[in-house]
Order: C-alpha cells, then sequence, then structure tokens
C-alpha cells in the first residue's frame, strides 16, 4: 500500500495526473491503476471523476494526511538507523571488574561530549557474564578479560586494547619464602575474583591438577581491597603487573617467584552486532579505548 500512498501523494502535491506519473516514473494508466487499488483496499472514493482533472473527495483528503503522516514516519524510520542521524538514547557499556577503575573514567565521559544526545549505562561484570549479555543484544559493547591463550570470540567483533602479565604476590611480612615450593604456593590461602572469573578459573585448574584443595580467604571483585588484604598478610594473590605498579601499597608487597605459575591475560573490546546508529559510537569508543591503553603508563 505504500507505493498507493505515494501516488495519491504525488497527484496532490502535482496537481496533474501527468505529472505525479511522470515524478514517479510511471505511466498515466499506471498511476491510474494505482490509485484504484488503493481505493479498493480502503474501501473509499479518493477522487471526484465529474471533474477535470478530478478532485480529492472529503474521504481522499483524510486519507492523503494519514499518508503523509505514514510516509514520514517510514522516512524517519529509516533515517533512524543510517550513519548519518546523530545516535541518540541509550548506549550500555558492560565493564569488567578488573578493569573498571577511575582512569578508564575519562574514555566514558569524552565519548559522552562526543555524543551530547546519548546516554551512557554503564554496569560491571564478569566478563564471561558480560559476553553471554553482549550475544543476546543486553549489551552495545564490552570491555573484558580473558587469559591471553584465549582466542577473540568468534561470533563477536572485537579488538585486543593490551597484554600483561599477573604475578603472584604476598605480604613482605609473611613467614613464607619468596621462592616457594610449588605445591607449598598453591596450599596458601587465596584472595581471588568470585567464581565465574575466567582468571580465577585458570589458577582453580592449576590448582586442582596437582591435587590440592583450593583454599580461599576472600572472594572479591574489588581490585583494590584485594591488594589491601594481601598486603595485611591475609592470603595470597594475582594482580595485574600494572595496577601492582601504580598502587600505593606495592612497597608492602613481595613479588612470588613460582617456576610453575605464569598468567597473562588479554583485555578486549567486543562490539554488539546490527546496532544502527549506535554503530558509530561503538567504533570511536573503541577508537578512544585502544588509544587509553596504547598511551597507559608501562
Amino acid at each position: 500500500m505504500l507505493e498507493e500512498l505515494k501516488a495519491l501523494v504525488a497527484i496532490a502535491e502535482t496537481g496533474s495526473m501527468e505529472r505525479a506519473a511522470n515524478d514517479l516514473s510511471l505511466t498515466p494508466s499506471a498511476l491510474t491503476r494505482r490509485i484504484q487499488r488503493l481505493e479498493i483496499e480502503l474501501g473509499a472514493v479518493l477522487f471526484d471523476r465529474h471533474f477535470k482533472p478530478p478532485k480529492l473527495t472529503q474521504a481522499g483528503f483524510e486519507i492523503l494526511e494519514k499518508g503523509r503522516a505514514i510516509l514520514s514516519s517510514l522516512s524517519d524510520l529509516k533515517n533512524s538507523t543510517s550513519g548519518d542521524t546523530p545516535p541518540v538514547g541509550p548506549f550500555r557499556l558492560g565493564l569488567s571488574h578488573a578493569v573498571a577503575q577511575a582512569d578508564i573514567s575519562k574514555v566514558i565521559v569524552d565519548l559522552g561530549k562526543q555524543f551530547p544526545l546519548l546516554q551512557p549505562h554503564i554496569s560491571n561484570d564478569i566478563s564471561s557474564q558480560l559476553l553471554a549479555r553482549l550475544r543476546l543484544g543486553e549489551l552495545d559493547g564490552a570491555v573484558v578479560v580473558l587469559p591471553k591463550e584465549s582466542a577473540l570470540t568468534a561470533n563477536l567483533d572485537g579488538v585486543t586494547l593490551a597484554q600483561e602479565e599477573m604475578r603472584p604476590v604476598q605480604a613482605r611480612t609473611s613467614r613464607q619464602s619468596r621462592s616457594a615450593r610449588r605445591a607449598e604456593f598453591y596450599r596458601r590461602n587465596w584472595i581471588l575474583n568470585p567464581a565465574g572469573c575466567l582468571v580465577r578459573e585458570e589458577i582453580r585448574k592449576r590448582v586442582e591438577l596437582l591435587g590440592v584443595p583450593l583454599s580461599v580467604a576472600a572472594e572479591l571483585h574489588s581490585p583494590g581491597l584485594q591488594i589491601s588484604l594481601i598486603a595485611g598478610n591475609v592470603g595470597v594473590g594475582v594482580l595485574r603487573t600494572s595496577f601492582l605498579r601504580a598502587h600505593p601499597l606495592r612497597t608492602r608487597l613481595r613479588i612470588i617467584e613460582h617456576p610453575n605459575f605464569s598468567i597473562a591475560i588479554r583485555i578486549a573490546f567486543f562490539r554488539g552486532r546490527h546496532l544502527g546508529t549506535r554503530e558509530q559510537v561503538a567504533m570511536e569508543l573503541q577508537r578512544m579505548l585502544v588509544n587509553h591503553f596504547e598511551n597507559a603508563p608501562a
């Protein structure tokens, strides 16, 4: 019915069947057939054919206005998904707990300045849950932390932002040796992320391969609280080297030299698919995140 409505609007705007047919690249007879189909479909007479040229009836005028509104709404709908329209409304970003630190706030603030009609909606979760929500279309983008050996998720569009080592650490006041035997090291109390964290799962697998039960003293999403408890000799933990290097409590910690303990992580950004106008936001956020991590202190 859309083509028929376009024919009606063209006749009304040009005032001539011939000019309307020419504008629509139709023959006059093809244009007439469209009007006849519209009248049959709507059960209304749109033109009074006693006049030359035919004039719109009252029903024709009413349908003309409604037809214009329908065509205008359709045009707005098409424009809302094009890359030329400024993105409006929510942009849903998920951040892994490990990267939800104060320094990344500048990226989010700058993104809002670049897209002033955008409404950022930011949430924290473990990386596995963020990726699941991204696949379900509940997020538009997510910054996650994966073991370095993990490949980028095949069914999502993503880019690696950084790779770095994680180091096992203990309190300087600990009586345990910095160079621990493997079994002794794994039997200590651990300060870890809660269950579901992919790095924690890697640690759990390594411990269980030795037949040693994983003893967890604290399960926390906060790296700041983790490092405080490790410095207080509550347990040992594994922290990102960049976080260790910048934290004020670093002088109260010792890195444990362990020959068989090496975990590296990959920080990655994944974008949702079929985002419409939000696609340009996701691409710009990706560019800003790449720049942020490239310029992070070594």
